[in-house]
């Protein structure tokens, strides 16, 4: 065992936590997409697949932290690709979270909660082609956080006009209903933000 570590030690092991974080946020960005399927046709296949890619993002995530205890040479600061793959594990989390909250109250989609996700989706499918290019392409990987802000920015705007619209109402449930999923998709959206602004400091700190 002792010769073991001694060897582990001059020729440590090689994690690939590119492809690890990638796998992260692909499977997150196919979450957000079944929840968008799913809300728009109630095909029970496509719930369970939310579930499914969460469940997948989880697993990637456990083994990134696990290597990350690990690993003697990482590709970035240590701290970003940890918080990282946390924040991503945020956006899936709200993702999951609305999915079954629509299913327990049995809530109809409206239009801004379809314009919600479809931006989230978008930011997301976004996130997961910069990382793809993180490690070949660091500058035009960078090039790509814009966008990915703007999908941000457009998620809050709809929430606002959604709870102006929401409080014109007289329906209490109703307006609690709703207001739990607009929630949901806000704070996937600031943990999308959250996640750019780490992205940002790794593409910086690798230029």
């Amino acid at each position: 065992m002792q010769d073991n570590n001694i060897f582990d030690k001059i020729f440590p092991k090689k994690y690939n936590f590119y492809s690890m974080l990638f796998e992260q946020s692909k499977n997150t960005y196919n979450g957000i997409h079944a929840l968008e399927k799913w809300i728009e046709n109630k095909q029970e296949s496509d719930y369970e697949d939310i579930l499914m890619y969460k469940s997948q993002a989880d697993k990637i995530r456990f083994q990134l932290e696990g290597d990350l205890t690990e690993a003697f040479i990482i590709p970035f600061d240590r701290q970003d690709l940890y918080s990282i793959s946390i924040e991503i594990n945020k956006i899936m989390e709200c993702t999951k979270s609305a999915g079954k909250t629509i299913k327990a109250l049995n809530i109809q989609e409206d239009s801004i909660m379809l314009e919600m996700i479809q931006f989230l989706s978008k930011g997301a499918l976004e996130l997961t082609a910069a990382i793809a290019i993180l490690e070949s392409n660091p500058n035009e990987s960078k090039s790509k956080i814009a966008s990915i802000r703007m999908s941000q920015n457009s998620m809050e705007e709809i929430y606002i006009t959604g709870l102006c619209q929401l409080f014109t109402s007289n329906d209490v449930i109703m307006i609690l209903k709703y207001r739990e999923i607009y929630n949901n998709l806000k704070e996937a959206a600031m943990f999308l933000g959250n996640t750019v602004d780490i992205y940002h400091r790794i593409c910086v700190r690798m230029l």
